[in-house]
């Protein structure tokens, strides 16, 4: 994947401009997910694909020149999910992630949420809440979710999920 980009450097309020530069990325493709938390049980939004498969965070693809952000919100339309009650506080809180497999680098929002409205969606087999003891995720998913989960939302208890290399498949 190549990125173009302009340097901007910012000296003392002034903006001055720099060059135009391309890139290529150590990776395929970028994702933009978000990982939706239910606040009174810690449960996880998860959208299933495929029949057979494994469950990822809503999301997909942002399209040119859209934010992460923008697509994820986007993606959550498309998906006929609607969150109920969103905490704001969480709204410039990120979780990177390459996952090799694909070549893919994932930026995760997070958002805290009384409960979500999920509508029938061509694009999902199933979205459901998912337990956090529950491994119903892509492979090597789970721990990541359990370590974002601990560092951006402490009050959440997880202290109950053992995270390692038992809770991977």
């Amino acid at each position: 994947m190549n990125a173009e980009y302009t340097d901007v450097i910012n000296l003392d309020g002034e903006e001055i401009r720099g060059s135009h530069k391309a890139v290529q990325l150590p990776f395929k493709r970028l994702s933009a997910r978000a990982l939706v938390v239910r606040r009174g049980d810690g449960a996880i939004l998860g959208t299933l694909h495929r029949a057979g498969g494994r469950y990822a965070l809503p999301g997909g693809a942002p399209e040119d020149g859209e934010s992460t952000l923008g697509a994820v919100l986007r993606e959550l339309e498309e998906e006929q999910i609607q969150l109920i009650d969103p905490d704001s506080s969480y709204e410039g809180d990120l979780v990177v992630d390459y996952f090799e497999g694909y070549g893919e680098l994932s930026v995760w929002h997070l958002f805290l949420v009384e409960d979500a409205r999920i509508r029938e969606s061509e694009e999902n087999v199933e979205t459901r809440w998912i337990a956090q003891e529950e491994d119903a995720w892509y492979p090597s998913i789970h721990e990541k979710l359990l370590m974002a989960i601990s560092r951006h939302m402490p009050g959440l208890n997880t202290s109950s999920v053992t995270v390692g290399p038992s809770n991977t498949r």
